[in-house]
């Protein structure tokens, strides 16, 4: 009987715990994660205080999430349906129906069609330049040339307020990634739905199935034909035959002479910053889950403004109930975030009473169009295994658990049944 490969994921946040989960359920691998933290999860990443647990980072689950909510099944962690969102005043669906076009079933149907039609040319091994000049279109772009206005204000929900681009500069072939059918759907029948334990503890409980090293960064990479030695920074050494590299591109570069595809893709997307910050706020909503303001996701908007506010309960030894914020952070530093928040929570009617924790997360690889023009997703695929090196995250699926995780499952799959 052959002995089981031996991998190493560097980067414990979803994209290596569950790339090393699926791999570990193969029987054919052996999987060891190096995380530089000293707990897993990455930006799925839950504070606790007193019986609230608030999420940071990842929050919500959709229909596309069919691995991870079994997984949590699996584990008898239950779960809890995201209350209802308001959008500049109105209610979220209400929002979205007041956009130009037909009727929303018809827009729905209409852009799943085009979605598949351009999918399914990218899928090609050579696509048609025509096809990529159209992934490289900014999604409004798109859009509005098939009058799906409804859509549109879907994604200023779905896409900018969560941080994943203003839709006037966000790719077409990120946008229509994300916002799949799957999502439309639990969109519209209001199924978003949140571990009740949280997404640390799911991570951690993950975790527990396969050998993980917590507060090992790893300072080095060595790859050669023999095999892949990785180097921590406090200069333990161990050899595997092959590599998971879980962690943003641009710096696995640092820590590795780099291929000439690992320079080219480092060099292809542009990181964003996403801040969410938990604040005690006197004299604010609470009659719905989630508030979300328009002014802030509009093409053009300032970033540094709040996105949305989710009310998560009590926090009276806070002075005020518990929300928690996001904002696209720009240019700006922490301190000066805290500043603009407090502004805008003053400009909607709350007083903050104390910030209790910010957390600003690099977040969003944007392709840059020409790249994408240029056969970038191609390379994406066909870098795969060179080097004995593998490569997941969200430039190679997308931010979201549910996209890395789904991606993982073919990538695994690959890696299984080479060729």
């Amino acid at each position: 009987m052959n002995r089981p490969k031996t991998i190493g994921i560097i980067g414990g946040g979803p994209a290596g715990l569950s790339i090393a989960k699926l791999l570990n359920d193969t029987g054919t691998y052996k999987p060891v994660v190096f995380e530089a933290l000293g707990e897993v999860g990455g930006k799925s990443y839950s504070y606790r205080h007193g019986s609230n647990i608030v999420e940071m980072g990842t929050c919500y689950a959709t229909f596309s999430h069919k691995i991870t909510n079994r997984w949590m099944k699996s584990m008898r962690m239950p779960m809890g349906f995201l209350g209802e969102q308001r959008f500049d005043g109105a209610d979220f669906m209400d929002f979205v129906k007041s956009g130009y076009g037909p009727s929303l079933p018809k827009q729905v149907m209409t852009y799943w069609t085009a979605k598949r039609r351009l999918e399914k040319a990218l899928a090609r091994t050579r696509p048609e330049q025509s096809a990529l000049d159209e992934a490289a279109l900014p999604i409004q772009t798109w859009l509005k040339e098939r009058n799906l206005g409804k859509n549109e204000k879907f994604m200023l929900r779905s896409t900018t307020n969560i941080a994943y681009g203003f839709i006037d500069e966000t790719p077409t072939v990120q946008a229509l990634r994300w916002n799949d059918m799957k999502l439309i759907i639990t969109g519209i029948l209001k199924q978003l739905k949140m571990p009740l334990e949280g997404w640390t503890e799911f991570w951690r409980r993950v975790s527990l199935e396969f050998d993980i090293r917590l507060n090992q960064r790893i300072a080095h990479v060595d790859r050669t034909a023999n095999g892949v030695t990785l180097t921590t920074a406090n200069g333990l050494t161990e050899t595997f035959d092959e590599i998971v590299c879980a962690i943003p591109l641009d710096e696995f570069a640092k820590i590795t002479e780099p291929t000439e595809d690992e320079k080219y893709v480092a060099s292809s997307v542009i990181w964003n910053g996403y801040t969410t910050t938990l604040v005690a706020v006197d004299n604010w909503f609470n009659d719905v889950h989630v508030e979300a303001y328009l002014d802030s996701v509009l093409p053009g908007a300032a970033r540094g403004q709040l996105l949305s506010a989710r009310y998560e309960g009590g926090g009276d030894d806070f002075g005020g109930d518990l929300y928690l914020t996001g904002q696209l952070s720009g240019d700006y530093t922490g301190p000066e975030l805290q500043e603009l928040l407090r502004t805008d929570i003053t400009k909607y009617g709350g007083t903050v009473k104390n910030i209790i924790l910010q957390k600003l997360w690099k977040y969003n690889a944007q392709y840059k169009p020409e790249a994408i023009r240029d056969g970038l997703m191609t390379r994406l695929e066909t870098m795969q295994g060179a080097q004995r090196t593998w490569y997941t995250g969200a430039i190679y699926s997308h931010e979201a658990v549910s996209h890395i995780v789904n991606f993982n499952a073919e990538l695994v799959r690959k890696m299984h049944s080479p060729g």
